[in-house]
Parts: structure tokens; C-alpha cells; sequence
């Protein structure tokens, strides 16, 4: 489930800030760096989002069925105001987390690798009477202020964003519809400060509760355009070896391209720099390496990390003393025998 991009109204509703053009930032075809939640980029039309490179840390605590999940991202679009809208199972802790976290995986590398990059996402609905929108939360995090919202029905979550600041349209709204039916939550954001737009914008760290841990993949459309395709790369922090797969049961999405232990000093030092307990992240972590150089690309779902089953244990060989029940056969025609030839004695 990729995030939605938006982009917001020039003007301030129901209490929430929206950028004004004095304070926007065009960025015409440049290309905008910073800790972006790009779900689905939307935006007026002939000014889509497009993403770009993105790197994602997920570490995945299944004691605690916890998954913490750290992006960088970049992007591109002709549009001067936009928001972006993130999908999460469960009700997010929002925390503002350094970049260097992704150095610190990075090194774990046993060869050298390509410098980390960062990237993108989608949202959608349906017609008809509107259901209601709970607010769960509001904070303004790494640059930006931020809006859980939880409702079954994407038409009103749609409604919801067009009176409240967004440019929602149907395909975002579309886009929406599959994490409403789950009872997902989706959190809305907004950048605070066009103006300093770089370096107002940090990355962040969404935690939540669910049962499977997940990456956003599944983009609207209008996201993926030809010829401008970028690089995902997902760095897994996990105890044991997982599949990525495209949905829960659905096709292999990529082989690790490698993957190594995490040191107890790396794990400690990770957890400082996205700021979490040190014990929130399991011991005897290793790290799995993804890599998606066709990204972003039509797909049916997003990638979801599923546990490999353990190997069974190998049957145990021959014993070389013959047990006492196979022996009692041989004994017993031993004694059968023995009886014939007294009787014909």
C-alpha cells in the first residue's frame, strides 16, 4: 500500500493549516528531496506526482506484533501544494527519526553497495452516502502536521480531505477503498513550511500493531509514468529469514539481494537514531536487503514479509544395534524351529 499524495487548497479550513501560494515552492520538473509519506501522489490535473528513488526501514518485532517503519523518499511534480496520505493497520505512533539510520544498515553490507535513495506511494473509495470520519490524532512531526483519520467508507474520507484542505479526486479516492474495507488507518500529511521546504522535512517513523509486517508497493496509476521510474530498496530487521511477497499469499516480490547480522552496538545505535527503546528491537536481528529497480510499477498489492517455514529436522539414520522389536521375529522362529525338531526327535 503506497501513500497518497495530495495536493492541498489554498486556503485554511476547520483550523488546519494549508500552505498559501506566497509560501509554496514550485518545483516544476526539479526534483524535491526529504522524508516524504508518498502513498498515492495526487494532485490538479496535468500536475501528477511522480515518485522517485525511496529507501524504507522495516523492523518487525513479532513478539509484540509491532512494526516500526522508517522512510526517505524523493519525488517529482510540476504542482506547488501538495499532502500525502499513509496506510497503516494499526493506529500509528508518529516520531520524527534520523536519516543516519539507513548509514547504519547500509554498512552492514558485506560488499559495497549504492548509496541509499528514497521514494513514493497511492490512496482510493467509492460512491454513495458518506460514512462518518473519526480524527484519531493531530501532531506536527519533521516538518509536518499530521492527521490520523479511520473510517470504513473512502467516499467520505474523500470528502473528508476535500473540506479539509486537499485536492482529493477519484482516484485517489479509489485508491483508498481497499484500506477503509481493512478498518486501516490513514494518516494525512502536511508539509508546515513551503518556504523551507528541505529542510523543514525530516524523515519519520510510523510504529503500529498489526499481525504481518507490510511495505507500502500499490500505487494509483497516474503514479507510474514511463521512462521515470525509480529505486525502492527496503532494508527488513527481523529475527529469522523472511519471502517478500506482492500481498499476504501472492507471488514473490524479490530475493534478498543480501543480508547480514545486525551487531547488538548497530542494533543499539538504530534504535537511538529512530527513536524507539533499545528493547523494542528484538535480539539476534539480521538484516534482509531488498532491492526494486522498477519502481514504482503496477501491482495488486503491497509487499508483506512472511516468515520461511524452519527446515525440518532430518530423519534420524539407521542405528547400528538392532532394536529389541525387530530382533523378536527372528527369535520367534528361532524357538519355532527348535520346537519341530524336538517333537521329531
Amino acid at each position: 500500500m503506497e501513500h497518497a499524495h495530495l495536493h492541498t487548497k489554498l486556503s485554511r479550513r476547520s483550523g488546519i493549516s494549508v500552505l498559501s501560494k506566497a509560501g509554496a515552492v514550485t518545483v516544476g520538473a526539479g526534483l524535491l528531496t526529504g522524508s516524504l509519506w508518498a502513498c498515492s501522489g495526487v494532485g490538479p490535473p496535468g500536475q501528477p506526482v511522480v515518485f522517485g528513488d525511496q529507501t524504507n526501514i522495516v523492523i518487525w518485532d513479532e513478539a509484540h506484533q509491532t512494526e516500526h517503519f522508517i522512510r526517505n523518499a524523493k519525488f517529482r511534480s510540476g504542482a506547488g501544494d501538495f499532502g500525502f496520505i499513509a496506510p497503516t493497520p494499526g493506529k500509528p505512533d508518529l516520531h520524527e527519526a534520523s536519516n543516519k539510520a539507513f548509514v547504519t544498515l547500509a554498512s552492514l553490507a558485506p560488499q559495497t553497495i549504492n548509496r541509499f535513495s528514497a521514494g513514493a506511494g497511492g490512496f482510493g473509495g467509492r460512491a454513495g452516502k458518506s460514512a462518518e470520519v473519526q480524527v484519531i490524532q493531530e501532531a506536527d512531526v519533521a516538518g509536518y502536521h499530521a492527521t490520523t483519520l479511520l473510517s470504513p467508507d473512502a467516499h467520505a474520507i474523500n470528502d473528508w480531505m476535500n473540506a479539509h484542505g486537499y485536492v482529493s479526486t477519484p482516484e485517489v479516492e479509489k485508491w483508498a477503498e481497499r484500506y477503509c474495507g481493512r478498518g486501516w488507518y490513514l494518516t494525512a500529511f502536511k508539509v508546515i513550511d513551503k518556504t523551507k521546504l528541505a529542510a523543514s522535512t525530516g524523515t519519520i517513523r510510523m510504529s503500529f500493531h498489526t499481525q504481518e509486517p507490510y511495505n507500502p508497493f500499490y500505487v494509483p496509476t497516474s503514479n507510474i509514468l514511463v521512462n521515470k521510474k525509480g529505486t525502492l530498496r527496503v532494508y527488513f530487521v527481523s529475527v529469522g529469514d523472511y519471502d517478500a511477497n506482492i500481498g499476504p499469499n501472492g507471488e514473490t516480490w524479490k530475493t534478498p539481494s543480501w543480508s547480514a547480522p545486525v551487531p547488538e552496538a548497530s542494533s543499539a545505535l538504530l534504535a537511538k537514531q529512530v527513536k524507539i527503546p533499545a528493547e523494542a528491537i528484538p535480539d539476534d536481528v539480521q538484516v534482509e536487503t531488498f532491492v526494486d529497480n522498477d519502481f514504482p510499477r503496477p501491482a495488486a498489492d503491497d509487499i508483506y514479509f512472511v516468515k520461511k517455514r524452519s527446515a525440518m529436522a532430518a530423519p534420524a539414520g539407521p542405528s547400528k544395534l538392532n532394536p529389541f522389536y525387530l530382533l523378536t521375529p527372528i527369535f520367534g522362529m528361532a524357538l519355532l524351529t527348535a520346537g519341530i525338531r524336538r517333537k521329531r526327535a
